[in-house]
């Protein structure tokens, strides 16, 4: 019995001390920022464990029915659009890159997360990476280079996920169809 307590201590102890000043430690998902030509970009993974609820927002941060339309029609907002040269003849991207228009003359982006999928032949998922542009003004373009592969046909990208002052009070929230409103 005295084994046990002690072990639970000891265990205790450790998880005590692990998790102090946890506000100063970095956030995990953090990953070095490089600069493309006129954009910040920075990859970050988004971890599959990840529940839905945690990047959800409170009623007070979405004003207005407008912009819970904005949030979940996201993609015609904010157009990502991918560009590459037509693969060859075994497949493969080269050269390729997304470039982000925001089209909404009333809001700008702090920070945008871009989910950038690349597809075989038959259209099943090869590749998935996340891409965040920060500061996008109204009107502004940003482009974001990929990774070369030896495979997939083509590239297809989604807004994942937004922060702008004016649409989510300056939170990171999932959007278009990872967002739920409440």
């Amino acid at each position: 019995m005295r084994k046990l307590l002690f072990v639970l201590f000891v265990s205790g102890v450790t998880f005590i001390i692990s998790c102090g000043h946890a506000s100063t430690k970095a956030d995990p998902t953090d990953t070095l920022i490089k600069n493309t030509g006129d954009s910040m970009v920075k990859n970050e993974r988004i971890p599959d464990n990840a529940p839905a609820a945690a990047s959800s927002i409170d009623s007070n941060i979405v004003k207005s029915r407008g912009e819970t339309d904005i949030l979940v029609n996201i993609d015609k907002h904010l157009i990502s659009k991918p560009v590459y040269p037509s693969p060859g003849t075994n497949g493969g991207i080269v050269n390729g890159s997304v470039t982000v228009e925001n089209t909404l003359p009333h809001a700008s982006f702090q920070k945008v997360l871009i989910e950038v999928s690349i597809l075989l032949a038959d259209g099943k998922e090869y590749r998935t990476d996340y891409y965040t542009v920060i500061n996008l003004e109204p009107g502004m373009t940003k482009t974001v280079k990929i990774p070369n592969t030896t495979k997939g046909n083509s590239v297809v990208s989604h807004i994942v996920k937004i922060k702008s002052t004016e649409l989510t009070n300056g939170e990171f929230i999932l959007t278009g169809s990872h967002y739920t409103p409440q």
